[in-house]
Parts: structure tokens; C-alpha cells; sequence
């Protein structure tokens, strides 16, 4: 009993010491996409706000490609910690959800951190097809089965798979035309090239208070921060369908807890900031903060939600 005591107390000291202790040198953050993005903006502002808290550089480190997978690869093979983490988003879920074989266990490999935010997409559309809501919508596309069109990101978007759900649960038959990413297809439905189109809430109701663009409604649970004249698909008729982006920090597996503890708290105290909060909504996204359990909670059935998407249109992920 007294050897068990004595590696309990010695476990608490290691752990105090090593909190303390923690970080020791410069931290990295991974983002899985090119610079200038919402999630590029994002790990910026946590980046700047972490070096304050922890007195340690941080390095954005932007690794695109293969929808996310390199860069949570290269976070899943790094040294357990808490120096090296990773801004990650629903393209994590959709992975893990397709089930193609990964270089990593999307839950098993990774210690979750801290959600960081989430954020609704906005369905619009150009002023010049008349449509006014989402009804006015539906009721087009039921008038001309196969004649209108939406703008999707590829078949591993949220853009993609959130549209094809919609168009099963509203019976529509529309023209899928794919974009390389947002700023195409947001062009594109502005340019009228499209009918329809998902796009980021911020970015959409900018363009649309300013006449090239038509709201129809939003993804959310409730109305977004940034248009809340806009409804949402609940308010339309349509009780079932949510889609949330969002973004999390993830740690390698192993990462002490007490390193974990301590970015988590620095990175909510940093999301409650008037600074990162407009950082944050400057890139069309709202904070968010949560514990680890409440991030791991969140991605576990991020992925259930959009498996049942996936079984539902019978999508496959790229390149297949």
C-alpha cells in the first residue's frame, strides 16, 4: 500500500512538473490547406494568442493535399508531445466516414484538444433566376427536372454530399457541376454560370446585401450570427437536414493529458477574445470552444452523420 501511495504522489509531481514544463520550445500547427483560407486565418490567430499564453513561437505549417490526409498523416507520426498539432475539419469526418483505407485511425491515432468553431453554409443563388427561397427553389427544380444546376467542391466536399442529401430528401433532380474549391464555385453561381450553390454564410450574405447574390437559407441548427434575417432549412419545411462545418485542434495519440489540459485551456481562453473571435469570423466562422471530450464526442458523430450521407446518395470519395 505504501509503495502505492508513493507512485501515486510521484505520478501527480511528474505531472505538475511536466505541465510546467510545458512547452518547452517552439509549437507547430499543421493546417491541412493552402494559405489565405478560413483555416490558415484560424491557426494564425490561435497561433498568436498561444505565444502569448505559453511564451513560445508558433509556426503555421500548411500542408494541402490529398483532402487533408497528408498533413494529418505527418500530425499522426510526429512526437507525442503536444508541440506539434494539427487544425483540422469535417473533411477529418468525411475521411473516416468513406472508410477507403488511411495512413491512420481517425480516432484512435489522435488526441482531441479543443473544438475551435463551427460555421453554416448558405444556400444562394444569382438574382437573375428569380428565386426569392428555398420553396421557390424546390419548386423550380421540380418544374424542369434536370435543368437546373448546383456548384459542388468534389465528392468528398460537405458541399457535395450536404447537396446530394438535400436533393434526395426534396426529390430533386439537378446538374451537379464541380469546382476546384470555394472561390470558383462562389464565382460561378455569381457569374450565373450556376443556379445554386453552398458557400460559406459570411461570404454569402456579404455578396448578397450587396445585390449579386440571393440568400435561400442556411445549414445551421438556428439562424447564423452573420444573417440572422436568413432561415434555415428547419424553417423551410426541412427539419432534418443540418450541416455544420467546423474546426478542432488534434494532438498526436499519447500526448500527455497535462499537455493537453494546458492547451486546451490557453486556446479557449483565446477563443473568448475579442481578437481571435473577429480573426475567426473575418474568415465566415464562429468560436466555438469545448473540452477534449466534447471535441471527440463532436467528431465521433460528425462521422456517423456523415456516413449515413454517404449510404444515403451512394457517393464515393475521389479518384474513385
Amino acid at each position: 500500500m505504501l509503495r502505492l501511495a508513493l507512485a501515486i504522489v510521484l505520478s501527480a509531481v511528474l505531472g505538475t512538473a511536466l505541465a510546467q514544463g510545458f512547452p518547452s520550445r517552439p509549437l507547430r500547427i499543421l493546417v491541412p490547406f493552402p494559405p489565405g483560407g478560413g483555416t490558415d486565418v484560424a491557426a494564425r490567430a490561435l497561433g498568436e494568442h498561444l505565444y502569448r499564453e505559453l511564451g513560445q513561437p508558433v509556426v503555421v505549417d500548411n500542408r494541402p493535399g490529398g483532402n487533408s490526409v497528408i498533413a494529418t498523416e505527418a500530425l499522426a507520426r510526429a512526437e507525442p508531445d503536444g508541440h506539434t498539432l494539427l487544425l483540422t475539419t469535417d473533411f477529418h469526418s468525411i475521411n473516416a466516414a468513406f472508410g477507403a483505407a488511411l495512413p491512420y485511425d481517425s480516432l484512435k491515432d489522435f488526441a482531441f484538444v479543443a473544438r475551435v468553431s463551427t460555421s453554416p453554409l448558405m444556400l444562394v443563388t444569382h438574382p437573375a433566376a428569380g428565386l426569392k427561397s428555398l420553396a421557390d427553389a424546390v419548386a423550380a427544380a421540380r418544374a424542369s427536372p434536370g435543368k437546373l444546376s448546383f456548384a459542388s467542391l468534389g465528392t468528398s466536399s460537405p458541399h457535395y454530399l450536404g447537396f446530394e442529401w438535400f436533393k434526395r430528401m426534396a426529390k430533386l433532380d439537378l446538374i451537379d457541376v464541380p469546382y476546384k474549391g470555394g472561390g470558383p464555385a462562389l464565382a460561378a453561381v455569381m457569374g450565373g454560370q450556376v443556379t445554386l450553390s453552398f458557400v460559406v454564410a459570411a461570404n454569402g450574405i456579404r455578396q448578397a446585401k450587396a445585390g449579386k447574390l440571393v440568400a435561400l437559407a442556411v445549414t445551421g441548427p438556428a439562424r447564423a450570427s452573420v444573417a440572422p434575417e436568413v432561415p434555415t432549412f428547419a424553417e423551410s419545411s426541412y427539419p432534418e437536414f443540418v450541416l455544420l462545418n467546423w474546426y478542432g485542434i488534434l494532438a498526436p495519440a499519447g500526448t500527455p493529458r497535462t499537455s493537453i489540459a494546458r492547451l486546451n485551456g490557453s486556446i479557449v481562453a483565446g477563443l473568448k477574445t475579442t481578437q481571435v473571435q473577429a480573426r475567426l469570423e473575418s474568415a465566415g466562422v464562429d468560436a466555438a470552444p469545448g473540452t477534449p471530450e466534447e471535441l471527440e464526442a463532436w467528431v465521433r458523430n460528425d462521422i456517423a452523420r456523415y456516413r449515413r450521407m454517404i449510404e444515403l446518395t451512394g457517393a464515393k470519395p475521389e479518384g474513385r
